[in-house]
């Protein structure tokens, strides 16, 4: 009976708690700060905005110096020295800062996307972990239930008042139950040595025994207003199409005339001749169709974002009504469950006879598997929901 009220307080704390305390929070938190790949995914991310910025850079200056000695001897040697800079067209810079803004953003959402897919990942794992806990649990309950069956038909067996097939019957029911048991166990220890990899090594010692308090929202398109902006990859997909933009005016701007400007020496017999030289490209042939490119690509961003969004919209909501059916198939468990303890009655019925060990076993398998689809249920609809909850911060 204990295990029975333990099971559906676990479950109300799911089921009518609204806006509470994230219980895997903690846990979530550890593995953002102590995960190595989230690590060097961030020192990648600073190397890669450090990268951007080297399209700031202006060109190099040259410099030409030429000697060459006259013949016959006495024309003389003359003495040249070119130093020159080339300019792309004035407003071309403004344009490349404002794309090597966009890129570092756009490297930051990147980040951002990788460190909610680990973190996703982690929450998957805790729901793992707080079911095969809570399975285990309920298994040891079995465990010991068939232990002081196997016990007492031992005694019986002893005595021999029954035959050897009744005794081993309790003794397979005890095999199967120690090791559906042992199953968990290693299950347990599995998810958590998961949990201690993604948290960089270090171990987790709080052994995670309940399920994130969240409940569903109330009207999934507002609340889906709000998750969108919570998306990385949904605002990488806008940002794409705003530098796509920005890059367009950029390559307008590097099909303009590029300027040449520099210092011009010659000396020759003692005389010398210097000045300042200023030269402009004639733009006919290498900015062909880039433009029409770029353009090109800006529309095909736009279409992959509407089509980004659409997606993460209906990939929610399915998983917004999945959860919705599973709460309502939950209520329907727990009324039946609330009300009723088969594994008490059915124990005082084959005490008293009424039962024959075959049946008594029969019936037990029944109601112990409406609790594991029960449990099984519970965690499906967990798993829903954390799909949803990802996306409230």
């Amino acid at each position: 009976m204990m295990k029975l009220i333990y099971i559906l307080i676990a479950l109300s704390g799911v089921l009518f708690t609204v806006n509470a305390q994230d219980n895997f929070q903690e846990v979530l938190n550890r593995i953002e700060s102590n995960n190595t790949t989230l690590k060097a995914l961030l020192e990648k991310t600073k190397a890669d905005k450090i990268g951007n910025k080297t399209a700031l850079n202006m060109a190099n200056p040259e410099v030409e110096v030429g000697y060459l000695w006259g013949s016959p001897s006495e024309e003389g040697n003359r003495k040249d020295l070119n130093i020159t800079q080339s300019f792309d067209f004035p407003t071309a810079y403004g344009y490349r800062s404002q794309v090597v803004t966009g890129q570092n953003v756009q490297a930051d959402l990147v980040y951002q996307q990788q460190a909610k897919e680990i973190l996703q990942q982690a929450r998957v794992f805790c729901v793992e972990l707080v079911y095969q806990t809570k399975r285990y649990a309920e298994l040891n309950e079995r465990v010991k239930l068939a232990k002081e069956l196997s016990e007492a038909y031992q005694t019986r067996f002893d005595k021999g008042d029954i035959n050897i097939i009744e005794y081993n019957k309790t003794k397979l029911n005890l095999l199967n139950s120690e090791k559906a048991m042992q199953i968990a166990e290693v299950e347990i220890a599995t998810l958590r040595a998961e949990l201690q990899r993604l948290n960089g090594g270090e171990p987790m010692l709080d052994l995670l025994s309940n399920y994130s308090s969240y409940s569903l929202p109330l009207s999934f398109d507002q609340w889906f207003n709000e998750a969108k902006m919570n998306n990385p990859a949904l605002e990488s997909a806008m940002k794409e199409v705003d530098l796509s933009r920005k890059q367009e005016k950029l390559t307008k701007a590097l099909n303009l005339p590029k300027i040449t400007a520099g210092y011009m020496s010659e000396r020759l017999l003692g005389t010398t001749h210097q000045g300042f030289t200023f030269g402009v490209s004639i733009p006919l042939w290498e900015g062909k169709n880039t433009v029409k490119y770029q353009k090109a690509q800006t529309v095909a961003l736009e279409m992959q974002q509407k089509d980004s969004e659409l997606q993460f919209y209906n990939t929610l909501k399915n998983q917004y009504h999945r959860a919705g059916t599973l709460f309502d198939l939950l209520r329907d468990y727990e009324e039946i469950l609330s009300t009723s303890n088969n594994r008490t009655l059915l124990k005082k019925a084959f005490e008293k006879g009424q039962l024959s060990l075959i049946n008594y076993l029969l019936e037990l398998s029944v109601y112990y598997e409406t609790i594991d689809q029960y449990m099984e249920k519970e965690k499906e609809y967990q798993l829903a929901l954390s799909e949803l909850q990802q996306w409230d911060r």
